[in-house]
């Protein structure tokens, strides 16, 4: 099974820098306040259990994925100036390959506390070829997790409690926006993707900020995922897409050996020889998901959306303009052999 790679993450192996129309703005803070952590739970469920798409926080992957924006952008306060440096040594050593991420991001899917990240970060492989370079993996994972830990009641009496009102921002958009479509969304999504549907919920994590603004990661075997969504900048439309846009991962991931559109691309696109794991293969199947996207935002929720792809990735991906014109009329009623063959041949270019 295949890993799938995340787009902005494969933007970089294009040399360019991702531009969606949203900015990354770190959330800065003073020293935090004292305060009783048991007022933060750890994990919180932001919609229903019934709910098809399903929303929650967790403390352990907002701390985790700020530290990542911070070790970007700036400084972070005292108490957390070990855990700023673990990450910033873990961004050094995986610079050569951003999907190394995955295996450290997985695990924040299901864990309630930074002392079960170390657990899970135990776990890993000491060493890890990253872009041909042996790293020593897991003791700077467990570096990182151990300095998460130290840190975690300052986090969560400080940073968080501003983070968590701009998660519960966000959930209140989607629960007005996305939730009362979802049904209808799904079944639609399942249509036009020839999707046998979905096995298991979509359970998307909010957190406050990231590097991207949206992150999917998968484990080498598919058997586990998580996805996530920074929250900062993203509303309304922008935001049920990036919402949409990650649950299509999901849905591609956990249908990886069925006859969907997306392996019907994949097969077009590497017929001739082609090697699935070249980038521009991922690149075309994300150009394809960006436009699935946007595309059933403008049916279900707001006509008048922007796709977020005009603002960078279709810019950056010089087929794209041509396959989100041949998924569109797939939209429109198109044979999906059809639509595979002009995507190939889009992404092949001129003879």
């Amino acid at each position: 099974m295949e890993r799938r790679s995340n787009p902005f993450a494969l933007l970089l192996h294009f040399g360019a820098a991702l531009a969606v129309g949203v900015g990354l703005a770190g959330c800065g803070v003073g020293r935090p306040p004292a305060a009783p952590v048991d007022e933060v739970a750890d994990v919180v469920p932001l919609t229903p259990d019934t709910s098809p798409i399903g929303l929650r926080r967790s403390v352990v992957a907002d701390q985790y994925f700020w530290l990542r924006a911070k070790a970007l952008e700036g400084e972070a306060p005292a108490p957390f100036a070990d855990a700023l440096a673990a990450m910033r040594d873990l961004r050094a050593e995986l610079a050569d390959d951003p999907t190394a991420w995955e295996d450290l991001d997985v695990p924040l899917g299901t864990v309630r506390r930074a002392s079960e990240l170390a657990a899970a970060y135990a776990e890993l492989p000491m060493r890890k070829d990253v872009g041909g370079k042996l790293v020593s993996f897991r003791a700077k994972a467990l570096t990182l997790a151990r300095a998460m830990e130290a840190s975690e009641a300052a986090y969560r009496a400080g940073p968080f409690r501003e983070h968590d009102a701009e998660i519960a921002r966000a959930a209140k958009d989607l629960s007005a926006r996305l939730l009362p479509n979802a049904d209808t969304i799904l079944r639609t999504l399942e249509h036009d993707m020839a999707l046998p549907g979905a096995s298991r919920p979509i359970v998307i994590t909010l957190v406050a900020d990231a590097p991207y603004p949206s992150v999917f990661a998968a484990d080498a075997r598919g058997l586990s995922t998580a996805s996530f969504v920074r929250v900062h900048g993203l509303e309304g439309g922008a935001l049920v897409e990036t919402v949409l846009h990650e649950s299509l991962h999901a849905i591609d991931e956990l249908t990886v050996r069925s006859p969907t559109a997306m392996n019907a691309l994949r097969a077009a696109l590497t017929r001739d020889g082609g090697d699935e794991t070249n980038p521009s293969v991922e690149m075309a199947v994300n150009t394809v998901t960006f436009a699935e996207a946007a595309s059933l935002v403008r049916r279900f929720v707001d006509p008048k959306h922007r796709p977020l792809g005009e603002s960078g990735f279709y810019t950056l991906f010089p087929p794209a303009p041509a396959i989100v014109e041949a998924w569109n009329r797939r939209i429109d009623g198109a044979d999906l052999d059809d639509t595979a063959r002009a995507i190939a041949e889009a992404v092949a270019g001129p003879d």
